[in-house]
């Protein structure tokens, strides 16, 4: 008897194993193994938020440095970003070269204005910061190309596409999409520092900008 009730307990589990497996039957305890979910943190691409437009650029505040030994790179970025209808400060100098295209760095109540400032920057990333304020800072690096023309600019303007996740992003909690909702409002704003506030991720220490020649 024992034996009987034995071999139709490992038939019943056998059966609800193969509709598990199948999908027909959901595991009950599943969900509580799975990994929590990863959100944006300081150092890594956040993703924009779903269906987020891109903003008036007259309304961001943005800065353009030159990491590399290469003359007027930040300048003509910056006469670019004028042409697209930004208002930018004046480019600048970031001492120690960001071995990529173009980093642009911004805290959470800035990610929809860097990506923003992203369409005029092909082959950029944009990488979160501790900034509590709304401020983007372009980082053009080794391998930036150069400005877009005024047919590209024209093009990229006349587009009512909302902007485009990265496939390497990550998601931005509740609560940073709330802060964004509300318009980025976190303590104090520090206004327009001419720097990053964050390390580029080619690992360079932080460093000042200067407005040498070479931007």
């Amino acid at each position: 008897m024992t034996f009987a009730v034995t071999i139709v307990i490992m038939l019943v589990l056998a059966l609800l194993s193969a509709l598990i497996l199948t999908g027909i039957v959901s595991a009950p305890f599943g969900n509580s193994f799975s990994k929590a979910e990863k959100f944006a943190t300081s150092g890594k691409v956040p993703c924009p938020p779903e269906k987020a437009l891109p903003v008036d650029p007259a309304s961001v505040k943005v800065q353009v440095l030159n990491t590399t030994s290469r003359q007027g790179i930040a300048s003509d970025a910056t006469e670019m970003l004028t042409a697209a209808g930004f208002a930018p400060a004046e480019p600048g100098n970031y001492s120690t070269e960001y071995a990529g295209t173009v980093e642009i760095d911004t805290g959470i109540a800035g990610v929809v204005d860097a990506y923003t400032v992203a369409r005029f920057f092909p082959n950029s990333k944009v990488v979160l910061t501790d900034a509590t304020d709304k401020s983007v800072t372009v980082l053009l690096g080794t391998f930036y190309d150069g400005a877009l023309s005024a047919d590209e600019i024209q093009q990229i303007l006349k587009s009512t596409d909302a902007l485009t996740a990265p496939a390497q992003c990550l998601p931005l909690s509740d609560d940073d999409l709330e802060l964004i909702a509300n318009g980025g409002q976190l303590g104090a704003q520090s206004g327009q520092s001419g720097q990053s506030g964050e390390t580029p991720e080619s690992g360079a220490p932080e460093e000042a900008a200067t407005e040498e020649s070479a931007s």
